[in-house]
């Protein structure tokens, strides 16, 4: 329950015992949608199998979704289109551990796609580490190209 605590301080809030059902949105995400679920019989291991609470749907606002589907590795490089992405032994993407930029100019990784997997909190920091490279790293790319100077009008 650590991890969850951890969780909770950095502003996530949990919904027990409910169940995704959809999103809803014009081309982007705005809502998700899931319903209630209860505990039911118990199983030979004594879990409780979640069970559908008719009519209890209910909607929350979202502007992004993130599945969370197992821990089994991904084909990376197929996954991403880009075979030239450089990977581990064990399927994750391989970071400059200062900047979680990987081999590719400009691509960065961070969280379990990096570390395997771990806890949320540690996602959690990875990301916002990963923005602040990504932010220095836009930045500079900037400043190497800075905007062309208008050309003032003839009187």
């Amino acid at each position: 329950m650590r991890e969850v605590k951890h969780a909770e301080e950095e502003g996530v809030e949990f919904i027990w015992l409910s169940a995704p059902e959809g999103f809803d949105g014009k081309g982007k995400v705005s809502t998700a949608i899931a319903h209630r679920m209860r505990l039911g019989a118990r199983d030979a291991t004594g879990r409780g199998a979640p069970v559908k609470v008719e009519n209890s749907a209910f909607r929350m606002p979202a502007d992004l979704v993130i599945k969370a589907l197992g821990f089994d590795p991904e084909p990376l490089p197929v996954l991403f289109k880009a075979p030239e992405l450089a990977v581990t032994d064990w399927g994750t993407v391989k970071v400059d551990h200062r900047t979680l930029m990987s081999n590719l100019d400009g691509v960065f990784a961070a969280g379990d796609i990096v570390r395997g997997a771990s806890l949320v909190v540690w996602a959690i920091r990875d990301g916002r580490d990963a923005a602040a490279s990504i932010d220095r790293y836009i930045q500079r790319k900037a400043a190497e190209h800075p905007a062309p100077v208008a050309a003032a009008a003839a009187e």
